[in-house]
């Protein structure tokens, strides 16, 4: 009986080391398409060693509604789990003309205010994930998107 106990409480022990080994290997910020920083941010996840996560959309998209979403994830094997808690949007404002060599599109919304908005639903979202080592650089295939390692701060500024 004392080795089923010290069998069991090891294999739970182990369980919970690798889960967090796993998740240890996501914290950081990873940004879509390309390892190179310019002067804005394209869509990044920024996983934190408490679970939770904040995922920010293209910061040269100056006409999107939802600017980011935060939640918790947990990673297991090959398979990434987000519960989104909220999201930023913007509510409001007025489509104007943007501005030139400053802005992406010629068309951009102006004058919005941002909300933080509570998700009713919590059904978690299942996302395949593959970890690779491309042009030098750490990187996550998750879906159909590679994000490449940009810091190992996911508190880093956000420009």
């Amino acid at each position: 009986m004392k080795h089923l106990f010290f069998i069991c409480s090891f294999m739970l022990l182990v369980n919970i080391s690798s889960a967090q080994v796993s998740n240890h290997k996501l914290i950081g910020v990873w940004q879509i398409n390309t390892p190179q920083l310019a002067d804005a941010w394209l869509n990044t996840y920024r996983f934190f060693n408490d679970g939770t996560f904040k995922y920010v959309f293209n910061q040269y998209d100056d006409s999107g509604r939802i600017l980011a979403i935060k939640g918790t994830y947990k990673i297991k094997k090959d398979t990434l789990t987000l519960i989104v808690k909220t999201r930023t949007e913007r509510i409001g404002g007025n489509i104007v003309q943007g501005g030139m060599g400053s802005q992406q599109n010629e068309l951009v919304l102006d004058g919005a205010r941002i909300i933080e908005v509570k998700q009713t639903d919590h059904t978690p979202i299942v996302i395949p994930v593959k970890f690779a080592l491309k042009k030098d650089v750490r990187a996550i295939t998750l879906q159909n998107n590679t994000y490449y390692l940009v810091s190992t701060d996911p508190h880093k500024e956000e420009n």
